[in-house]
């Protein structure tokens, strides 16, 4: 017995046209874009080659299905994924939410952000711009009635905004010879040259998209996008500047009836447009464009940066190159970039974490021991535990070295991909209906998925401990 009540039964609302499915997507490919395809893809490619390329694909197209799988039971049920977890492990709260704690306090994408900025501007130090950036998150959020629209919308300006700029960055830059060893590197699977640092590795491909538990706050945006069952659940509202809705802790179910099939298949077709025309598709041309370009610029100079350095290395021959236009517009893209993954990233810990506290303070095994929680609603968690992540982030802000921060969370990251997609295999085929179930290609996919986040799980602690 899970000790949480039984899923209520209402009937599917309709999936609205496929063209309005761009949402989510979006918002998780501004997780991406700042992280490995910024940072950690341009080092490795910079140190050595574009014959690395593959595993970007694999490591995105891998993100794919997760995401899928992830928002899968979320669309079914309105459930988060943490609440299904839940209900099948007792104590597996306390992990997530130490977990997310661990991966993503760490303020690395702030310290980026604000040394581009200080060299876009040229005054300040990178801490003062850090500190400025952190304190525009706030204000951002804040300006919203709902927490996730005011996320969306603005990511829809930023990220097309990006993408515009890594084109004609591209244009300038890049010869077709140069395009097409990029395209031979995406094509060479297998090849791992000799001395990479399987750690570094690993964080590239699991920041090929979003990465780590990053991946599972899908469960939460789509359903605060009222996807599927999640039109029931209620929304993440801005406790100053909108009425708050009453959230259900727990979720929904339908029956099988065949106009609920015909919307589950719509609400299906609409999340893998999301996902595959945005995050996948952009997504990869996005990575592939950066790192074509971080090794036309860098590698015939045998330079190999370190954290921000590479977008500050890559501004200046792009400056050498073009003048004070080329500097500045890559240090444009680069800071776009860095805002999008630092709100996005800040937003999923405070989404995860206050959905953890406010459905296990209310049902569950957990409910005695979280009974503090019981009489806050989940927007004055959210709003209060966005301000204390934001606090501790600039507190943090001295540390150094993003690329330590980022490698760091990126193998713990691994570590959680290991553990979380063969639990996804489970519930999605043992807890929800029949005709609800991933495809055999699908599963197939994901237990490949699980073979290699935990193969590269056993590697890293082989090389560390042994």
């Amino acid at each position: 017995m899970d000790k949480f009540p039984p899923l209520e039964t209402r009937d599917l609302p309709k999936p609205p046209h496929w063209s309005k499915a761009l949402g989510v997507g979006v918002v998780v490919m501004g997780l991406a874009i700042g992280t490995g395809e910024l940072i950690l893809w341009p080092h490795l490619i910079a140190k050595h080659g574009l014959g690395l390329l593959w595993l970007a694909l694999l490591g995105i197209s891998a993100q794919y299905f997760i995401n899928q799988e992830v928002a899968r039971h979320s669309a079914a049920t309105g459930e988060g994924f943490f609440t299904t977890s839940a209900r099948v492990i007792k104590w597996s709260p306390v992990f997530w939410f130490f977990a997310a704690l661990l991966l993503y306090i760490w303020p690395g994408w702030a310290s980026a952000i604000g040394a581009a900025l200080a060299e876009l501007f040229g005054f300040g130090t990178h801490l003062g711009w850090s500190w400025t950036v952190l304190g525009l998150v706030l204000l951002l959020t804040f300006s919203g009635k709902i927490a996730y629209n005011i996320l969306e919308k603005t990511l829809k300006v930023i990220v097309p905004t990006f993408f515009a700029l890594l084109v004609v960055i591209s244009f300038f830059n890049l010869s077709w010879a140069q395009l097409a060893e990029g395209v031979k590197g995406v094509f060479s699977f297998g090849f791992i040259p000799e001395g990479v640092d399987i750690n570094v590795l690993l964080g590239a491909v699991v920041f090929a998209g979003a990465g780590g538990m990053l991946n599972l706050c899908t469960s939460l945006w789509y359903r605060d996008k009222q996807v599927g069952m999640g039109e029931y659940i209620g929304r993440v509202v801005n406790p100053i500047t909108g009425r708050e809705e009453s959230v259900a802790a727990t979720g929904f179910t339908f029956e099988m009836t065949e106009e609920n099939l015909k919307r589950w298949r719509g609400w299906m077709k609409y999340i893998r447009i999301d996902q595959g025309l945005i995050f996948l598709l952009l997504g990869f041309i996005t990575l592939f464009l950066l790192s074509v370009n971080a090794h036309a610029v860098l590698t015939p100079l045998g330079i190999v940066p370190e954290g921000w350095d590479v977008a500050v290395a890559q501004a200046n021959i792009f400056g050498q190159q073009w003048g004070v236009f080329g500097y500045k517009l890559f240090l444009v893209m680069a800071s776009l970039m860095l805002f999008s993954v630092m709100w996005t990233v800040i937003d999923a810990l405070t989404r995860m974490i206050s959905d953890i506290l406010y459905t296990n303070s209310r049902v569950g095994p957990l409910a005695s021991k979280l009974k503090w929680f019981k009489g806050i609603s989940l927007s004055k968690i959210y709003y209060t535990a966005i301000i204390l992540i934001v606090a501790i982030g600039a507190i943090l802000l001295p540390a150094k070295q993003p690329l330590t921060w980022l490698v760091i969370s990126a193998v713990l990251g691994g570590m959680t991909m290991a553990i979380y997609t063969p639990f996804l295999i489970y519930i999605n085929n043992t807890k929800l209906p029949k005709a609800l179930r991933p495809s055999w290609f699908t599963n197939l996919a994901m237990v490949l998925i699980s073979i290699f986040f935990i193969y590269f799980a056993v590697m890293v602690i082989g090389a560390k401990f042994f």
